[in-house]
This record gives structure tokens, sequence and C-alpha cells, in this order.
């Protein structure tokens, strides 16, 4: 089957030949906050030392989309589903790239699981029957072509029931951790693809979170009839796909995200951060060094490559107001160790 689309605004747009026009995304939930903060910073207790967790998503912005109803598909009114869940149009998968540059700290990294935030309120989201396998495959890939099929770097299945006894009372994200049995070595080049296997029975249902305020679509979703479809092309330009997908890399040595005890992490600070543009990396060192910081965006450009010699305390200041809002990555090295920080602008 192929999908019926519509748009975000309800105004027809020029898709891929095998897509038709339509899909209107509505009935936008905000996620509570106390809940936003448990996903983005969740870290599987169990993990080695070294290990920690990688995201494309936003912690201001986390949301639940919904489609409205599309009476040009026989099933999908009045209500269509889950846009990144199940739906009315038996969609398979719902995968989130990872480009590089978002472990780029981390030597010899390596993919031991992956943390994912399900919705569930009372019987409404994430459900069904316990035996139902709910997976989640790691593929190779690039952003602009989507996963590739023939490179699945692993994979995964668990019941529902161990998905649903994760949930902690009435908590409406359930935070499952999927591991796996051997670490996966995370791709050298471009990045690797995070996907969850949608149940498409009836009555059987896995619905993730999505961060939408990024300008860069890093979500795919592989249709019915087995074709990948990047979020944006599928649903409108408007919406993107960020997932509450959280990789966890072990490497030899991670300074990313909340693990900052190594080496030059300890010395350098980020702030404010998230940030509307103007930054300041406040460095504090015991001794005089010889410093590089660039910074590089999601897609691993480099937007600033700066040196620094002889620093012992100083305050480095960055104009980036002319950078677009989303994930950048900032770097700070003295040519034997190297600190990198997560900074998301948020204009």
């Amino acid at each position: 089957m192929i999908k019926k689309l519509l748009t975000v605004a309800s105004v027809a747009i020029t898709v891929a030949a095998s897509a038709q026009t339509g899909k209107i995304v509505t009935n936008v939930i905000n996620m509570p906050a106390s809940e936003i903060s448990k996903s983005i910073t969740y870290q599987a207790s169990a993990a080695p030392a070294g290990c920690d967790t990688i995201s494309t998503a936003q912690n201001n912005s986390l949301t639940l989309n919904t489609a409205g109803s599309d009476t040009a598909t026989p099933g999908c009114s009045p209500k269509a589903g889950f846009v990144f869940g199940s739906n009315c149009y038996d969609d398979k998968e719902k995968a989130n790239f990872f480009p590089i540059a978002s472990y780029s700290a981390i030597a010899s990294p390596s993919i031991t699981g992956v943390i994912v935030s399900f919705f569930k309120n009372l019987t409404r989201g994430t459900g069904g029957a316990p035996s139902t396998t709910v997976g989640l495959t790691i593929y190779g890939g690039a952003l602009a072509t989507g996963p590739s099929t023939a490179a699945v770097l692993g994979q995964t299945t668990v019941p529902m029931s161990s998905i649903l006894a994760a949930q902690v009372g009435t908590n409406t994200t359930i935070n499952f951790l999927y591991s796996f049995a051997t670490p996966i070595v995370a791709p050298a080049t471009n990045g690797f693809f995070a996907s969850v296997v949608i149940p498409t029975t009836a009555g059987d249902t896995a619905v993730v979170y999505n961060s939408p305020a990024s300008t860069i679509d890093y979500g795919w979703e592989k249709w019915s009839d087995n074709s990948w479809n990047s979020i944006s092309g599928a649903w409108g330009a408007s919406l993107k796909g960020n997932l509450s997908i959280y990789p966890v890399l072990c490497g030899n040595l991670i300074t990313t995200g909340i693990s900052k005890n190594l080496g030059l992490s300890k010395d350098v600070t980020i702030m404010p951060n998230p940030s509307t543009g103007l930054v300041n990396v406040s460095v504090a060192l015991a001794n005089s060094q010889d410093l590089t910081l660039t910074v590089t965006n999601a897609l691993g450009q480099v937007i600033v490559n700066n040196n620094y010699n002889s620093v012992l305390t100083e305050v480095i200041s960055l104009d980036l107001t002319n950078q677009s809002n989303g994930v950048y990555f900032v770097t700070v090295s003295n040519g034997k160790d190297k600190m990198v920080q997560r900074l998301i602008l948020n204009k």
C-alpha cells in the first residue's frame, strides 16, 4: 500500500513519484518537563565506565505527533494514528540518523545498546499482546539516502511485556534499554541509523516521542511497501524527525554529554547551553597550553576552527548567531587530549 499523504499545511506539494498528496499532522502534545529531563539525561545504570548516550533530540521540544483524518485512504478516518508509531498506513519502522560528528569524541566507539522513550498514557499509546515483539535494528547508511538494508549492523527484539514492565507508576514515558549481546562497531564514515520495528497487528501499538525543533530532518520511516522515506518527505517539509532514540556508545575515551571527568573535560565549560548564538567557552588550566577550538554542525561540517597560544585562564567568545537552530559540537584539543561537548542553538 502506498500512503495517502497530506501536507502539514493542507496545501498540495510535490513529493516522490511513488507518493501522493495529502496528510495532516495534528494534536501535538507536549511531553511533561519532568519526563523530558529523564529522557534526555537517562543513562543505563549497568553501562560500563566510558559509556554515554548520544541524541539529535532537543530537550525543550519533545512532543507526541498524531495524524489527522485521511478520508481518501481506507481505515485512516476518523483517526489515522501516530506519526512516529503504529498508524493506519502500517508503517514498519521508524528510524533516526546519528551522524559521525555525534560520536567523534569516542575512540574505537561501539554501540552496546539503545534507549527508546516510548509513549503510554493509560490505554493510549504503546501496548498490545504480551508476546508481540518490538524490534530495534542498527543500519549503516547516509542521511541523504536513508537506512541501507544491505548494511544491517545488528538487531534485537523484545516482547511487548518487557517494555510495559519498564513503565514507572503512571509516567507517560517508558525509557526502555535495548541491549546487544555483542557490541556493534560504530561506522567510521557517515554515521548510522537506529530503527524501532513497529508492530502492525491490530491492537498492538508502539509510539516514540519526537523533537521537531531541529532544522535538519534526521528521521526516516519504512512504509508497508518496504520503501524508506524521510519524515519531511512523507509528512510535509514543516515536520522534522528527531526521535527520542538514544544509542549507548562505549569506547576507550568518552568526553561527550554527561561524562566530563576526563582530561580537558573538567577544565572547559560552555555557557549558556542551550544558547541563542552568543557562546562563552571558559578555560581554566593547571598549566599554559596551546589549544585548538573547532565547532562542527550535526553534518560534520566545520564552521569554526581557531588556534589559541599559551592559554592558562581565558574566556573565548563565539558568535554563532548566523547559524541555524540545531545541535552543534564544540571540540577543544591540546594535541594530546580533547574535550567535545554538545551545544544546542535555540534562537
